[in-house]
């Protein structure tokens, strides 16, 4: 051998293709792998600061038989069982209104739960003989009530038309919870005027629901109830523009297109498959709203109209109300100051 010889033969174009293709190949699944754990850190750091909120809202249809309420002890039992089941964190109910319908479903919530009482969620009301002076609200949740207040609106129907508006003393509930540490949640529950006629009590009612909501220095904002308005027929009442320019519709927020949401079969009154109320036209009255503070972040994971029944006798379903429930699952993740 020759100084000048090779130590070892020189490899093959097809060789030096090859080595170069694993190389290539090596350093690729590197890069992706690198990019792996870099995605996997940033997502385990970003959501382990996330906390769940499942809420569930329903009109309980709760005024007394002689106003038109069908079914009323059944169905009041069968919500109490069906809140005994603890799928949700938050129930906010609205027309809750008598106090023995109220002792029935605070009997049946889920050990370690808590209930507002009938006088906290209104200014004066006995809810015994009539529903008069009463705000029909309460809110059950999973987690300690840290305070709870009732704002009564200023504005109520029109006392010569007989609706039963003006006798109500309708308002915005509000209980502040903590889910997680740190983590503090003001959640609203409301019931606005009824009947189209009312739009202008409706306006000035959510005017100051608005006015209330922006008053909360909470991290998170949850608001839900029966604004009874229709955004298809109501199309220049400011009741639902004035809650999404503070507040994101839980239901759009999930569902994004008008086309997917805005729909008879997620009609929350009048609902095709509701057993009370089908026979008149569709309606989306009861929704889910929810804002953040500050940084911090709040996002629908999921909505849905769970279309709840109850048995009666051996083979009959009704609905638990003429409304159906809307429920949402809100993520919620808090900035680091």
């Amino acid at each position: 051998m020759s100084d000048v010889d090779p130590l070892l033969e020189e490899a093959s174009p097809r060789l030096r293709r090859r080595s170069a293709f694993i190389c290539l190949a090596i350093f690729s699944i590197g890069c992706l792998a690198l990019a792996a754990a870099i995605t996997a850190s940033y997502f385990l750091l970003y959501h382990k600061n996330v906390v769940g909120l499942k809420v569930m809202s329903l009109n309980t249809w709760g005024m007394p038989k002689t106003f038109g309420s069908e079914d009323k002890a059944l169905r009041m039992e069968a919500i109490g069982n069906h809140i005994k089941k603890a799928d949700y964190d938050v129930y906010l109910l609205e027309e809750l209104w008598m106090r023995p319908d109220h002792n029935v479903i605070k009997s049946l919530i889920p050990e370690g739960y808590y209930m507002t009482e009938v006088g906290d969620l209104a200014s004066s009301c006995d809810g015994t003989i009539g529903p008069d002076g009463c705000s029909g609200l309460a809110i059950v949740s999973k987690y300690p009530f840290v305070e709870i207040k009732f704002h009564g609106y200023s504005d109520h129907g029109d006392a010569l038309w007989f609706d039963g508006e003006y006798l109500a003393r309708k308002g915005v509930g509000h209980a502040r919870i903590e889910p997680a540490e740190g983590y503090l949640v003001d959640v609203f529950v409301t019931h606005t005027c009824a009947s189209d006629y009312n739009y202008y009590y409706r306006q000035r009612q959510v005017k100051e629901l608005v006015q209330i909501v922006e008053k909360s220095d909470a991290d998170f904002v949850v608001l839900g109830g029966d604004f009874n308005v229709d955004p298809k027929v109501n199309a220049n009442e400011t009741t639902l523009g004035d809650i999404k320019n503070i507040m994101v519709n839980s239901i759009e927020d999930f569902f994004e297109t008008i086309e997917t949401w805005l729909v008879p079969n997620r009609a929350t009154y009048a609902n095709p498959a509701n057993t009370y109320s089908s026979q008149y036209s569709p309606v989306l009255y009861d929704y889910i709203f929810h804002k953040p503070r500050g940084k911090n972040m709040i996002w629908t994971n999921y909505f849905e109209i769970p279309f709840l029944k109850a048995l009666k006798g051996n083979e009959s379903e009704v609905s638990f109300s003429d409304h159906e429930a809307v429920t949402a699952n809100l993520l919620l993740w808090k900035a680091k100051l």
